[in-house]
């Protein structure tokens, strides 16, 4: 598996064996109201079919998904993951447990998936979205660099309707130009 890691943050597949301390960070519906696809209540049983759905993607190749770990504690602390797209694009989505916020570990930890989507995987073009009420998930974004490309409009079956999202994009020779690295 690729490695990906930052100064403060380690990123690796989840495991079965992770399922408890998973529930354990994900159990919040302060987090939960921002996601499209994470029930809510949230169940136990739900961080396992989480890894199973992470595992099962990444070895169908559907994507990259990764638990965020502290690494000082060796403590999760949120997950990230890049989904494929057609034509070398991948959309990417993370959240972040309380104890992690306002300790920039989302623009680190999204600054590391969007070097390693433009240099290791070679992708041509990463997006993300977020709710507008979620103006603190904009700024990551932001602040990574993502310019605003508009809104759309997805599903939110653990809640049973639909929401707008404020989608920002980014193409590979602006992360290249922006990290100083040439594009080859």
């Amino acid at each position: 598996m690729e490695s990906v890691t930052t100064d403060r943050l380690a990123f690796r597949a989840p495991a079965l064996s992770d399922g408890d301390a998973l529930y354990a960070q994900m159990n919040d519906f302060d987090i939960i109201k921002y996601l499209t696809s994470v029930p809510w209540p949230y169940k136990r049983a739900d961080a396992d079919v989480y890894i199973e759905r992470a595992r099962s993607g990444r070895a169908e190749g559907k994507g990259h998904y990764f638990l965020v770990i502290e690494r000082a504690s060796e403590t999760i602390v949120g997950t990230i993951d890049l989904r494929f797209d057609p034509e070398k694009t991948a959309h990417f989505g993370y959240w972040f447990a309380k104890p992690a916020w306002g300790r920039g570990y989302a623009s680190e930890a999204l600054a590391a998936i969007l070097d390693f989507g433009f240099c290791t995987l070679g992708l041509e073009n990463i997006w993300g979205a977020a709710m507008p009420e979620n103006p603190a998930s904009i700024r990551v974004m932001e602040k990574c660099g993502l310019r605003h490309a508009g809104t759309i409009e997805v599903p939110r079956p653990n809640f049973g309707d639909r929401v707008k999202m404020v989608k920002l994009d980014m193409r590979r020779a602006d992360w290249l130009a922006r990290s100083g690295q040439v594009q080859a």
